[in-house]
């Protein structure tokens, strides 16, 4: 059978065909006649009817809530509301220990060489006293001043059994303590400064229109307002899935009505717009590739981390894996099919998500999942508006509606691979 759009070349599998132009029009009696063919509870629920289609939100919905084999209960860890649509947490990182050379400077004292690596102002992350270890030669030197942002004085040189030796472009030197003098006063103050991120709750809106006709109507597989419920629930969660994923924050006043839209980042942007390791493979993907990606992926954070990936990036894996991977499937995946590899630097959990194709195929994203939450403007979460219709309608309109935005926080113990081709 030839097909101009065959399945593997497709740019989506969103398939479903708009039968009618404005593609917004109340389905009708004509509808389920040329189509031939339960209520649905909704917030938390509508991510369970397609769990595997909706990995991330469903379980940052999930995490935390137990099974006593009638429904969930209790409460989401990684899931709270908020009283604001523009909603908060404060970040804040142990001070620096580690800088690179930028330049030379001889074996003498008080030599003041330049550092890079720790940001624009690196010379910061000392203080006078501390002991800096040259990794390449050695040698420890004891810092007296910080002359400027970006320069340190070495005031004693070969502080150690390694002697004073020149320092060339790229040297690391990492910080390995301080001394102190006996009856000597306290140390300069050296602190981080604590930053505040935000993020916005985004309106999502997914409408279903039925004649008054069609809802009276006897119909193969029940009645038509039902079927839309479940299959609209699950389009609605779909499109927040897709935004925690791929949106990029910001907020307009460019509708209809010129009032306030706001779009919530996602995990995209999060990680390329933030201190994050991203590897562009760029072509296919090797052992030892994927060995650096998983290794640089943990330098920070929890042992255990998620793998979202795309077709092409799980199929190298596989390949390199085989024998090393497990099924894992429980009350706390929630539906959500998890394979897991003990690796070196720690535990993946991989899931597949289906809602990575074309370009996105391979992509691998390395999450901490306490780095994220599902956040929901307080009695905004998903809920099914009924009747919305005008009074004078012949029909009824119901409405999913949800005001929802993801946290993210601390994108350097998060990483990104990309690139990936079979």
């Amino acid at each position: 059978m030839s097909n101009a759009f065959p399945f593997y070349t497709e740019g989506t599998h969103d398939t479903g065909v708009i039968t009618n132009a404005t593609a917004n029009a109340a389905r009708s009696t004509a509808t389920s006649t040329l189509e031939g063919r339960q209520v649905l509870d909704v917030q938390d629920k509508i991510f369970l009817l397609e769990p595997t289609q909706t990995p991330l939100t469903t379980l940052l919905s999930f995490k935390g809530k137990t099974w006593d084999g009638q429904g969930w209960k209790g409460s989401s860890m990684s899931k709270k509301s908020c009283f604001d649509t523009t909603f908060g947490w404060v970040e804040d990182f142990y001070g620096g220990r580690y800088a690179k050379v930028s330049g030379t400077c001889t074996n003498a004292v008080d030599q003041t060489p330049t550092v890079t690596g720790a940001g624009t102002q690196s010379a910061y992350i000392f203080t006078t006293g501390d002991v800096v270890k040259n990794i390449r030669t050695g040698e420890c030197a004891v810092i007296g001043t910080i002359p400027t942002a970006t320069t340190i004085q070495l005031h004693v040189r070969g502080f150690g059994s390694s002697p004073a030796s020149a320092w060339a472009d790229g040297d690391e030197l990492l910080i390995v303590g301080n001394v102190n003098e006996e009856n000597g006063v306290a140390r300069n103050v050296n602190t981080t400064r604590a930053s505040k991120q935000t993020n916005y709750v985004q309106i999502f809106k997914t409408t279903i229109a039925l004649s008054n006709s069609e809802k009276a109507s006897k119909l193969y597989g029940g009645p038509d307002l039902d079927y839309q419920r479940v299959k609209k629930g699950t389009e609605h969660g779909l499109d927040i899935e897709r935004a925690f994923w791929l949106g990029e924050k910001t907020s307009d006043t460019g509708g209809t009505q010129g009032k306030p839209r706001r779009a919530t980042g996602g995990v995209l942007e999060f990680i390329e717009a933030g201190n994050s390791y991203v590897q562009n493979q760029g072509g296919i993907l090797t052992a030892p590739d994927m060995e650096t990606f998983v290794r640089e992926g943990f330098t920070y954070g929890s042992n255990t981390k998620m793998l979202f990936a795309g077709g092409i990036v799980l199929q190298a894996i596989n390949e390199m894996a085989r024998g090393q991977l497990r099924t894992v499937m429980s009350d706390k995946t929630y539906g959500v099919s998890i394979t897991q590899w003990d690796s070196t630097f720690g535990t993946v959990n991989i899931v597949r998500n289906p809602l990575f194709v074309g370009t996105l195929n391979g992509y691998g994203f390395l999450l901490d999942m306490d780095c994220f939450a599902y956040r929901f403007l307080e009695g905004r979460d998903t809920k099914l508006n009924m009747n919305v219709q005008p009074n004078d309608m012949d029909g009824q309109i119901d409405e999913y509606l949800s005001e929802v935005g993801l946290e993210r926080k601390q994108a350097s113990r998060c990483a990104l691979l990309k690139g990936v081709t079979a």
